[in-house]
């Protein structure tokens, strides 16, 4: 009797937690999915949607619903899990949209992108170039990228190179000089040939 009370009691506990945990979740969703969107019109989807949807599921230590990013993203397409849906180019720009905000709401000072460029290029490249440039201002971001689009935005440049010998490979990193980024940028535009 006295183990069913505090079981009830522990119940109790948990539900009144886990009922404040889903009305703060369901509270934020909407902010949430209204700036992913603004972002993802920044990154030239226009006609994407995005819902954060909550779906009732077994109490556990995360609360008593399933949360769900659903994204479509062209117009007439129906919403599916974000896992399920997009194209590599499509994902990159998603989740620079979602790091973009969960920088912001988490304070972060230092973020690195590896390649959040995959799969896009020409104006949506100088987009996300310019949103990263915007970042850059407030806080410390790193992008390792092969766009000239991208590292032309940069403050400064690093060169990763790898150097080989008849025992091991060597990777290196050096800043480059003013004269030294145009040329390299110019490369990376064009080839490995440049030319006036």
């Amino acid at each position: 009797e006295q183990m069913d009370k505090k079981i009830e009691a522990a119940h109790s506990t948990y539900q009144k937690h886990a009922s404040k945990l889903s009305n703060i979740r369901q509270s934020r969703a909407k902010e949430l999915d209204d700036a992913i969107l603004i972002n993802l019109n920044e990154l030239m989807l226009p006609n994407a949607c995005f819902k954060t949807v909550f779906t009732e599921c077994n109490p556990s230590e995360h609360g008593n619903e399933n949360v769900e990013f659903m994204i479509s993203m062209n117009k007439g397409e129906e919403l599916k899990s974000l896992v399920k849906t997009a194209s590599g180019g499509e994902l990159s720009r998603l989740m620079l949209g979602l790091k973009v905000i969960f920088t912001k709401l988490q304070g972060i000072q230092t973020v690195i992108f590896d390649e959040i460029d995959t799969g896009v290029s020409g104006e949506t490249a100088e987009r996300i170039a310019s949103i990263l440039r915007r970042m850059g201002q407030s806080i410390q971001v790193m992008a390792v990228t092969h766009l000239p689009q991208i590292a032309a935005a940069g403050e400064d440049h690093f060169y990763i190179y790898k150097e080989h010998d008849s025992d091991s490979t060597r990777s290196h990193i050096r800043r480059l000089t003013a004269s030294e980024r145009i040329d390299e940028i110019a490369r990376m535009q064009s080839g490995s040939n440049l030319t006036e």
